[in-house]
């Protein structure tokens, strides 16, 4: 088995879409991951970035939406288990990575 990073994507900041988010919908998905789900991760809010270490934070405008770590035999596989999780229902989409090296 391969470890793949899930990484939810939504609109910075929130929107009127993205107010449907559901945790018990999320909870129902995590638990039919079963054994494949490493880590539930989190679901963001509010981010910022700070582009070098001599500026401070700004609030970022990125559309990261949280993470979560799977376990599946290959991407087509982790492709399978991200099919169903909710992000999609709140106007969001996902990207998938491998991670590559031992777990820590």
């Amino acid at each position: 088995m391969e470890r793949f990073l899930i990484v939810y994507r939504g609109a910075p900041g929130g929107t009127s879409e993205t107010s449907e988010h559901d945790p018990g919908r999320w909870s129902a998905w995590f638990d039919a991951l079963g054994a494949s789900l490493i880590d539930r991760g989190g679901v963001t809010h509010n981010s910022v970035e700070v582009s070098s270490r001599l500026r401070g934070p700004k609030l970022s405008g990125s559309s990261l939406a949280g993470y979560s770590l799977v376990a599946a035999n290959d991407f087509n596989d982790a492709v399978r288990l991200a099919e169903e999780c909710p992000i999609f229902d709140e106007h969001g989409w996902v990207e998938i990575a491998r991670l590559t090296g031992a777990p820590p």
